[in-house]
């Protein structure tokens, strides 16, 4: 009897485990643009270009919440902005985009079109000079070796 009752469970379990999953996987990039530039460029695009209602915003925080229309149904999404610095020590803004019930191919496209965005409407971004080393960083120079000892000319 137990056999029985343990072998009805066995194809309920794998039936379980074969279900497909939905991602929640995060996609992310980061701008060498202001923060300033990449909100405006965010809200625009989630407001204007795709036409998603915004349900709520924080501009302090940086978070766009909205709901994204997909065949007819609507997901919620989010783009949230994170004030980074570069392993070059330079400020940096991280947008991390998030629809959870959709594809990451999604968050990637919405992704490439802020990036797309941010080109047209302020250019490319911002060429940022390395720093500049001060004295105490920089290696001494080998000093030079004369090549003639001073009033000497060489044979010929």
């Amino acid at each position: 009897m137990r056999r029985r009752s343990f072998l009805a469970g066995v194809p309920a379990a794998l039936a379980v485990l074969a279900a497909p999953r939905i991602a929640r996987a995060r996609v992310q990039t980061d701008y060498a643009y202001a923060w300033a530039q990449v909100w405006q460029a965010s809200v625009r695009l989630v407001r204007v270009d795709l036409g998603c209602p915004i349900t709520d915003r924080d501009e302090e925080i940086g978070y766009v919440m909205f709901d994204y229309a997909d065949a007819g149904r609507t997901h919620a999404g989010s783009i949230e902005l994170v004030r980074t610095t570069g392993s070059d020590g330079i400020e940096r803004v991280r947008a991390v985009v998030q629809i959870p019930s959709m594809p990451s191919w999604v968050e990637r496209m919405l992704l490439d079109r802020l990036s797309r965005k941010l080109r047209e409407d302020f250019g490319e971004p911002p060429r940022l000079a390395r720093p500049v080393r001060s004295e105490r960083e920089r290696p001494p120079e080998d000093p030079a070796e004369p090549s003639d000892p001073p009033g000497e000319t060489p044979s010929q």
